[in-house]
């Protein structure tokens, strides 16, 4: 249940307290930077905001090799390490994701629904709701239905190449297909289904928190940064408890 695994997401980032609020630390200064790059014509404030995109995603990949490996709390920080994957993951991202968005958009457009993207259509449930009654009931069915199993179908290629990129490092291994699918079919396209839906959801809630505003300016900025690492930890813990079955069995 998504209860379950938000449980399991704060043990593994609050285990060990004093790095979590180093960690914390950390993600506010990105959102702060990110918060604070307007102006396209500043080079210098993208070359860092590059750089921390670079940081963040190697630091994810971590997460991910950490909990394959069977590990309860955050991993520690090592820059090579983090920057070497964190360049390869975010090629890995922009092409997975270049390729979803070029065939939601081709199943969204006809039908003249917005592109697919199911953490939207979940965070903002009235839009969602609106989108169906605004539209016929053949075209919304076909809309959710297909785009759906597209969704998904792609995503589990997605995480399961980052995953196979976090435990090996090598790039190329996030592409091969035929591999990937393989690894898939050990897990089972059903209980993946399944563990994808609950990570999904998990993330829905930890972003929807957000939504609890507190007066403070600064306390809220925390709570929301806060919220965004427990949501981003809960991505790559999960691909990681995923593809730790994998690397289960092929150990057998």
């Amino acid at each position: 249940m998504p209860w379950n695994m938000m449980r399991e997401v704060w043990d593994y980032c609050t285990y060990n307290q004093p790095f979590f609020i180093l960690i914390l630390a950390l993600f506010v200064l990105l959102n702060y930077i990110q918060d604070y790059y307007k102006n396209p014509n500043e080079y210098l404030v993208l070359l860092v905001v590059v750089l921390m995109i670079f940081l963040i995603y190697g630091y994810g990949m971590l997460i991910t090799r950490d909990r394959i490996k069977g590990g309860v709390r955050l991993p520690k920080i090592i820059i090579k390490d983090v920057l070497d994957l964190g360049i390869k993951s975010t090629i890995v991202f922009i092409v997975y994701i270049s390729v979803q968005g070029f065939v939601m958009h081709g199943i969204s457009s006809p039908l003249h629904f917005p592109d697919f993207e199911l953490e939207e259509l979940l965070l903002n449930i009235p839009h969602t709701v609106k989108l169906v009654f605004s539209h016929s009931p053949v075209d919304s069915l076909i809309f959710f239905v297909v785009g759906a199993i597209l969704f998904y179908i792609l995503a589990f290629f997605m995480e399961i190449g980052l995953a196979r990129l976090a435990y090996t490092g090598r790039i190329l291994s996030a592409f091969n297909l035929l591999d990937i699918k393989r690894d898939i079919d050990l897990i089972g396209w059903k209980h993946y289904a399944k563990e994808y839906t609950i990570m999904i959801v998990s993330i829905v809630v930890f972003l929807s928190l957000g939504y609890i505003v507190i007066p403070d300016i600064f306390l809220n900025y925390v709570w929301n940064t806060v919220l965004f690492l427990f949501a981003f930890a809960t991505q790559f813990l999960g691909i990681g408890e995923i593809y730790s079955e994998v690397v289960a069995v092929k150990s057998e």
